[in-house]
């Protein structure tokens, strides 16, 4: 599965994702204690999804990183014997 390599930088959508976490997480002190506990779960969750997001996803890029150093390496053994 030959995908173009489209995005030259995560951080971005690191930027992003950080951003999003420190709005949602620090909300979670002011509504739990006024609203109760309902707002106060949605208020965490949408402070650590997009961290939990980034996660992954760098996790995968580190994979694809990984996959793509061991075809290079796999090429020039190749091609010294």
């Amino acid at each position: 599965m030959d995908v173009p390599n489209r995005r030259r930088s995560d951080w971005p959508l690191a930027g992003v994702c950080i951003g999003l976490s420190g709005f949602g997480l620090s909300a979670v002190p002011f509504i739990g204690t006024r609203y109760g506990d309902w707002p106060e779960a949605v208020a965490l969750a949408i402070g650590l999804l997009p961290l939990i997001y980034l996660a992954v996803h760098m996790t995968v890029r580190f994979n694809e990183r990984l996959i793509s150093i061991e075809s290079r390496l796999r090429e020039l053994e190749a091609a010294r014997k």
